[in-house]
C-alpha cells in the first residue's frame, strides 16, 4: 500500500468507530506518536500564521463544513487515483 492508501484505510477504520472513549485513547496515543517522530521544524513567517489562524477559525463555521457522506464520497475518490 502506498501513503495515500494507508491514509485513506486508516480513516475509514476511524470512520466506523462509534465509542467516544475508545476514539479519545486512539487521539492521544496518534497525537503522542504524531509529536514525538515530528522533524518538521517549519518556521511560519507572521502573514503564514494569520492566515493559518484565520483558516482554522474558518473550520469552525457550519457554512464551511462538508457532510460525511459528501466527504467519504471525496476520500473515495482519492483513494481510486
Amino acid at each position: 500500500m502506498n501513503t495515500l492508501e494507508l491514509k485513506g484505510g486508516m480513516i475509514e477504520m476511524l470512520a466506523n468507530v462509534n465509542d467516544k472513549a475508545l476514539l479519545e485513547h486512539l487521539y492521544e496515543v496518534l497525537a503522542s506518536v504524531i509529536t514525538q517522530t515530528a522533524t518538521d521544524d517549519i518556521e511560519l513567517i507572521p502573514e503564514q500564521k494569520a492566515q493559518l489562524n484565520l483558516d482554522i477559525e474558518a473550520s469552525f463555521l457550519p457554512e464551511n463544513l462538508v457532510e460525511h457522506k459528501v466527504a467519504f464520497q471525496k476520500m473515495s475518490r482519492w483513494l481510486n487515483q
